[in-house]
């Protein structure tokens, strides 16, 4: 099985400064294979055996005693990034400005009550669907200027998530 390992809160410089040749490096010593990883934000690519429960107790465990991170890691089948990626809601937009298109990918199912209370932010400039684990979010202001980030979503729906744009999403249904 093809997966994906996003991790949330790892950095280039800074707090939580993970090397990603460190971290494939790291890896070489676990049951994955066709590793790679992509941009320094933490995304790891593999093939393995085990199902996504598993790869993530590895990978935490292995962040944990390898660069002393505790770090959520979201582990996801690549088909079903692919998923994320035809199902998106907000296709127009997106091919009008793909970089104000980003996805939200949640460690579970937030409530409906939750869902439905959050869903009363969602604007025409900055707008966002939730089905299942995963959000679409078209922020039309800029994600540099919204006040609906990652944390935000993460506090007001209860559960641990991890943003990635189009582009990094794209590209992690194609290596």
């Amino acid at each position: 099985m093809r997966y994906v390992a996003l991790l949330r809160g790892v950095n280039v410089s800074g707090k939580n400064k993970l090397p990603m040749a460190l971290l494939r490096q790291a890896l070489e010593t676990t049951p994955f294979y066709g590793l790679t990883t992509y941009i320094q934000s933490g995304n790891i690519i593999f093939n393995t055996d085990l199902d996504a429960a598993q790869c993530k107790l590895i990978i935490g465990d292995l962040l944990k005693s390898e660069f002393g991170l505790q770090v959520p890691v979201l582990v996801k089948k690549q088909e079903t990034i692919k998923d994320v990626l035809k199902e998106n809601p907000f296709k127009k937009e997106t091919t009008e400005n793909f970089k104000l298109m980003s996805f939200g990918f949640f460690d579970k199912i937030p409530v409906t009550e939750k869902i439905d209370e959050v869903m009363s932010f969602s604007t025409e400039i900055e707008t966002f669907k939730i089905v299942d684990d995963v959000m679409y979010f078209y922020c039309g202001v800029g994600f540099g200027k919204t006040k609906m980030t990652n944390a935000w979503f993460e506090k007001k729906l209860g559960v641990t998530s991890t943003m990635r744009n189009y582009n990094t999403t794209l590209k992690l249904t194609e290596l």
